[in-house]
């Protein structure tokens, strides 16, 4: 797909490239790439994007802005319609499968443990 085919609104898959404390890069082609923006994933309730994101990863995005030149783009995390509150980052399309599940587990089961949950 090349960049003319990407508009404003448009609802895309594309791959995790960069994870920041400030947003998260994502390829959606050779030539197009855009960001998810910090104060987006704040709304994933999520203020750690290494913890849900991963490099190589396919995620749904709707693009948000076009920055000029039409390459680059600003993205959301796109969710199922109809939610309408907020929602966890597990809540969003991903191909990352267990990975996150299995890498959080131990750190989850030892702060439970820490509290005198366990």
């Amino acid at each position: 797909m090349d960049n003319f085919e990407f508009k404003e609104g448009d609802i895309v898959e594309g791959r995790v490239t960069g994870v920041q404390s400030y947003g998260v890069f994502v390829r959606l082609s050779d030539q197009c790439s855009g960001l998810i923006h910090a104060s987006e994933l704040e709304k994933l309730e999520s203020r750690e994007p290494t913890r849900f994101f991963k490099l190589g990863q396919t995620i749904k995005v709707k693009i948000i802005k076009a920055r000029p030149g039409g390459t680059q783009f600003i993205l959301k995390i796109h969710r199922e319609k109809g939610s309408g509150r907020r929602v966890g980052a597990a809540n969003f399309e991903t191909t990352a499968g267990f990975d996150i599940l299995r890498d959080m587990l131990p750190e989850w089961v030892q702060a439970a443990k820490d509290k005198g949950e366990v």
